[in-house]
């Protein structure tokens, strides 16, 4: 199966295999697509246990190995750093930068991707790289932002805009060099931000090693959670009588309970930020080089092996879920029988041991959007019900604008 140009016919292709094979099949030469819920687990879990660091630059030139770093290790460092970030404070700090960025395009026709990626971006930067100057922070957003319109981008980048977004990505791994840097030398001080644990790893890790850690985060913060909200609000739109649900519930909740513990203080949103996830997970696809020999019965996965998960094909799969293309939040209640099978089939934040550091403050970022739209702006879009969803490299609403206005 060769893989179409476009990549919703891919996954509309790979869907309907996935149901007429159970999941696992491969989808050309050289990729097995692995979307059955329990072996995409146990893969996901098992190679990552051994993933490491590739080795330093100056390691490589010279023919030797750098000292190893698990990247459980990496990850063990941001957990403990988002569990201090996990307070009121911080929490209702992000939530007041997505609020003070909103205000700047009151009133204006604008592109709602758009928005929402600039609103995901600019809130959660600090979050991951605090203490830079405007100038700074300018770079590494340009940098995240050229990123993400080359994957959510219908037509191909030509050679100038390639050789330009080069010249900002080499920009910008100057900017995370020179931070480190000085904070290690005492010249910047240091910051509750997921880049400062890096500084005391520095003598293992090195610094090319630590910009390809700051560098994950960073991409990590300037793609998925813009989409997801684009998502967010596109359901919003398109579903009233959520909206009605929703205001009545944020209209009711204590600020300052939200701001500690927004899961519990409104479990409503909850369920809708969820059902949004389930239907819109981003990214769609992800591309893995197995490490290990996995027997499937009909197939083997052998080392060297690349092979596909997709937590949206999972979410999609009617074995597991039913209608599961209805977008319905109420299949979070308990006990509800078009409810996950079990929690293998709902990842849309990826697989443990290996699942994104960020879900929690994610979930955050995004109740918290609902609690603006529902309580301080008012949403306006054009004949909601002509909206389509395209599929890049995450779900993209199509021709989404619209105006927010103060309630």
């Amino acid at each position: 199966m060769t893989t179409p140009q476009h990549p919703e016919d891919f996954l509309h292709a790979i869907r309907a295999r996935s149901a007429a094979e159970d999941g696992i099949f491969w989808v050309d030469d050289t990729r097995l697509g692995v979307f059955e819920a329990e072996a995409a687990r146990r893969v996901s879990a098992t190679n990552w246990r051994r993933f490491v660091l590739h080795d330093r630059l100056i390691d490589m030139l010279r023919r030797r190995h750098s000292t190893e770093v698990r990247w459980s290790e990496i990850r063990s460092a941001w957990l403990t750093q988002l569990h201090t970030l996990a307070t009121a404070e911080h929490q209702g700090a992000l939530l007041d930068r997505m609020e003070r960025i909103i205000d700047e395009r009151l009133g204006e026709d604008v592109d709602l991707v758009m928005l929402t990626q600039d609103v995901a971006l600019r809130s959660m930067l600090p979050v991951a790289l605090s203490g830079i100057t405007e100038g700074e922070a300018e770079l590494v957003r340009r940098d995240l932002e050229m990123k993400l319109l080359r994957l959510v981008s219908p037509t191909p980048a030509g050679i100038w805009h390639r050789l330009r977004f080069v010249g900002v990505q080499l920009r910008s791994g100057l900017v995370v060099r020179r931070v480190l840097r000085q904070r290690a030398h005492g010249k910047r001080p240091r910051q509750l931000d997921l880049a400062d644990p890096f500084v005391d790893l520095l003598p293992r890790l090195g610094m090319d090693r630590a910009l390809d850690v700051v560098t994950t985060v960073l991409t990590a913060i300037g793609g998925p959670p813009g989409t997801a909200a684009a998502s967010l609000l596109y359901e919003f739109v398109r579903h009233p009588e959520w909206q009605e649900l929703l205001t009545e519930e944020l209209a009711a909740v204590d600020p300052v309970e939200f701001r500690t513990a927004p899961t519990h203080a409104a479990p409503v949103t909850h369920r809708f930020v969820k059902e949004v996830l389930r239907l819109w997970s981003p990214p769609l696809l992800l591309v893995r080089r197995n490490q290990f020999s996995f027997d499937f019965g009909k197939t083997r996965l052998e080392p060297g092996d690349w092979y596909l998960l997709s937590p949206h094909l999972i979410h999609r799969d009617e074995r597991l879920w039913k209608e599961p293309d209805v977008f319905d939040p109420d299949r979070f209640l308990p006990g509800a029988p078009h409810g996950p099978a079990d929690r293998t089939c709902y990842v849309p934040f990826g697989w443990a041991p290996k699942k994104c550091v960020g879900a929690n403050i994610g979930t955050v970022q995004l109740m918290g959007l609902c609690r603006l739209l529902c309580t301080r702006y008012q949403l306006t879009v054009d004949r909601p019900e002509d909206l389509r969803m395209a599929l890049r490299f995450a779900p993209v609403p199509e021709d989404f604008r619209g105006r927010l206005v103060l309630r």
